[in-house]
């Protein structure tokens, strides 16, 4: 009986070894298949973050001109010289032939004059327009009794159609004779006119801190009429030869302006200086020669790898 109980003892401690080893493999098994899993994906996104590129729109640097421009409201004006219609004896105004607005060409009869008095024989004088214009003011009424001298009517000698704006006083480091622009008017909004700055303020508004602008048109069109309103574009900076680039391709990197260029199909990182800038280009004084592929689309970092997928003219 002793013997039986002996071999029992010896047996389950035989099982149980065995199944402490058995339970040992598969803790060791599984432990390492866990460890290969959690690698596999780290190791495929180290490949795929190496393999990636960039889809990028690029645009070759060049010199051309650059414009800053300012769109203001203006309005035709005549630039005409007042001319006074006098009386050349004294009478009775018996007849008015104008009215303030009206068109007269030279010749043209404004007023009739009676001299004579009382037992004397009539003898009635026309006053006539000595220059072509429109008539400005009335002066003279029937029954008025005029003297020699005596002011009758005021004509507006015929001019050239200006356009008078104000603009604003921080544009004055810029602004000169001869300066560039373009107008539109309120009636013909579609087609656009060529003028250029003849004329200058010499003071400034105080109230509104502008200075008054007159330019002259290029074409005197016929369908012009004084008064008409009209939305200048004037050029108030004009740089000749001048790298210029897109304004939304300038970026920052550690507070500097810097930009990116496509280079050996990888993206450069190039620190730049800006000299002028507006809201759609900028002017690069160093940093860029011309010639270099600009990246102008696509989120880069130095060292991506891109692909070009659209070159901008």
């Amino acid at each position: 009986m002793k013997s039986s109980s002996m071999l029992d003892r010896i047996t389950t401690i035989i099982l149980l070894l065995i199944c402490l080893a058995l339970s040992a493999v598969i803790l060791v098994r599984f432990t390492h298949s866990s460890s290969e899993s959690a690698m596999a994906p780290l190791d495929m996104a180290g490949r795929t973050n190496a393999t990636s590129v960039v889809n990028v729109a690029v645009q070759e640097v060049k010199r051309t001109t650059f414009e800053r421009t300012t769109t203001l409201g203006g309005e035709l004006i005549s630039e005409r010289d007042a001319v006074s219609i006098t009386s050349t004896l004294s009478g009775k105004v018996t007849e008015v032939f104008v009215q303030e607005g009206q068109a007269v060409s030279k010749g043209d009869p404004i007023a009739v004059i009676d001299p004579s008095t009382a037992g004397s024989i009539y003898k009635s004088t026309t006053i006539t327009s000595a220059v072509d214009g429109i008539i400005y003011s009335v002066s003279a009424y029937v029954g008025q009794q005029a003297t020699n001298g005596t002011l009758l009517a005021t004509i507006g000698k015929i001019g050239d159609l200006m356009i008078e704006t104000s603009l604003s006083e921080r544009y004055l480091s810029t602004l000169h004779t001869g300066l560039e622009a373009s107008f539109t008017t309120a009636a013909w909004p579609s087609e656009s006119h060529s003028a250029t700055v003849t004329q200058i303020g010499t003071q400034v508004n105080t109230a509104n801190r502008t200075v008054k602008v007159r330019l002259s048109p290029q074409i005197q069109d016929s369908r012009f009429k004084e008064g008409m309103f009209v939305s200048v574009t004037l050029i108030t900076e004009k740089l000749e030869n001048v790298l210029v680039i897109p304004s939304d391709a300038v970026t920052t990197y550690l507070g500097e302006p810097v930009v990116y260029i496509a280079e050996d199909g990888v993206a450069k990182r190039v620190p730049v200086v800006i000299s002028v800038t507006d809201d759609n280009h900028s002017v690069v004084a160093s940093g860029l020669i011309g010639g270099e592929q600009l990246i102008t689309a696509g989120s880069v970092v130095e060292g991506s790898r891109i692909a070009v997928i659209k070159e901008q003219v």
